[in-house]
């Protein structure tokens, strides 16, 4: 099959597809992903030391791991890039054992688990989660093959188990690790169904589910933790000393993507199934790996590349938060995400973030504007105007929304992104059906 051609369709619903593939073989997509782990285990090894990536690894496993919890920060670089290939390949062995083909939201929440284990996600905070999500399939009598991107994208809530662990002080107990375990399989195993009812209620126009999802679940239990008297550790790292780095590993990404498209494929068949890629509008029908098959690593190379000159050009320094949203852009350019409809959010973003009373690189400023691209199907159904404005009210929300839920969900401006979609839908279709009266009206009138 053809590079450029699209890939057998395949069911999409996760909740309801129980059969595994016939005949599997572990297909090119996961090879490339290895391939970014390797990438990060060589830049790791290059800029630190066996000895401080160690102590650093355990450090990132005992640390609460809350918003925001800079692992560049607090464990060093080389730890961080580790820990982000462990959680990678851990996820990649999953989806192997499963037999699930690349689509476009596994492709998506591989990006996402690179980009937020530099921040938030480790093998101690994940593993009961996903446990828990396997333990809801088991009840339920669903293959875990039908709910492994749930499983992936659950730890956005991880920071629960290392909070009610190392949080609060008195100490490190078997007594806490137990119940941290507990509650962590009580998430996990809460989190698939609550995701299902958050697609159907909000479609994909904010592409972020899994942060609607775990913003929810956060609350919840930031409230039961505040209500029963447990404080939440709040916790701000934030390295500026590697953005060289960082930014040099964001483009070794980018262009291992693009050169293995153009070395595979003859480019000007790739560049004529790209530009078709970019007139994409359907917030359904956005899995753009089924669609376009590996023509859409042009678009991730070209979204890494371009939201990583962004951020240097506006002075953010490149760090694991930032290096996460970047990511999160890249990973969704497999699924939904291309430069057509990002653009206006983008604009929108930038100019609350020069308006607001924070500093404009202040860290929940420059997180705002990456992830704010997570609307970007409604810039694409709606228009650019209507992302413009949609960008602007999501910085504006994004910003405070994570005093709500203690910082316990990683996601957090896909919870926010859920009320700017909210807030805007209802007066986009209020202003059309408006737009629509007075056009009507108005020909009446010349008639």
């Amino acid at each position: 099959m053809r590079l450029s051609e699209p890939r057998p369709r395949i069911s999409l619903n996760n909740i309801s597809m129980t059969e595994k593939p016939v005949g599997y073989k572990i297909p090119i997509d996961y090879y490339i992903m290895f391939g970014i782990s390797i990438i990060l285990v060589v830049f790791a090894v290059f800029l630190d030391t066996p000895e401080r990536i160690w102590e650093g690894y355990v450090k990132i496993n005992l640390s609460t791991s809350a918003l925001v919890t800079d692992y560049v920060a607090l464990a060093g670089i080389g730890a961080a890039l580790v820990n982000s290939a462990v959680m990678l390949i851990l996820n990649l062995l999953m989806l192997i054992y499963t037999k699930r083909r690349p689509c476009g939201r596994i492709m998506a929440a591989l990006f996402l688990t690179i980009g937020f284990s530099l921040f938030g996600k480790n093998m101690f905070n994940s593993l009961p989660i996903v446990a828990g999500v396997w333990l809801y399939g088991r009840v339920s009598r669903v293959k875990f093959s039908g709910l492994v991107v749930q499983a992936m994208v659950s730890t956005t809530v991880a920071p629960i188990v290392s909070e009610v662990t190392f949080g609060g002080g008195g100490g490190i107990s078997l007594e806490k690790i137990a119940a941290a375990y507990i509650i962590g399989m009580f998430v996990g195993f809460i989190f698939p169904p609550i995701m299902e009812n958050v697609r159907r209620l909000y479609k994909n126009y904010c592409l972020y589910r899994g942060g609607i999802a775990g913003g929810f679940i956060a609350t919840m239990f930031a409230g039961l933790f505040k209500s029963f008297g447990f404080e939440l550790t709040p916790e701000n790292y934030w390295d500026t000393s590697h953005t060289m780095y960082m930014a040099m590993f964001a483009y070794s990404v980018a262009l291992l993507m693009i050169i293995y498209v153009v070395i595979a494929d003859k480019p000007v068949n790739s560049f004529r199934q790209f530009r078709k890629l970019m007139k994409e509008r359907d917030p359904d029908d956005c899995d753009y790996v089924e669609k376009y098959g590996d023509i859409c690593y042009i678009n991730i190379g070209l979204m890494c590349i371009v939201s990583t000159t962004l951020m240097l050009f506006m002075g953010v320094p490149v760090n694991g938060p930032v290096l996460g949203g970047i990511f999160t852009i890249s990973g969704f350019a497999a699924h939904g995400k291309h430069l057509k409809n990002i653009t206006p959010i983008l604009i929108g973003s930038i100019a609350a973030a020069n308006l607001n009373n924070m500093e404009f690189v202040d860290p929940m400023n420059s997180l705002a504007i990456l992830f704010s691209t997570g609307l970007a199907p409604m810039a694409g159904k709606y228009g650019w105007q209507w992302g413009i404005v949609i960008g602007f009210i999501h910085v504006s929300i994004a910003i405070f929304i994570g005093d709500i839920n203690g910082g316990l969900n990683l996601y957090n401006n896909g919870f926010a992104g859920c009320f700017s979609v909210f807030v805007i839908l209802p007066l986009i279709k209020f202003g059309r059906r408006l737009f629509i009266m007075i056009k009507a009206k108005s020909r009446g009138h010349l008639h």
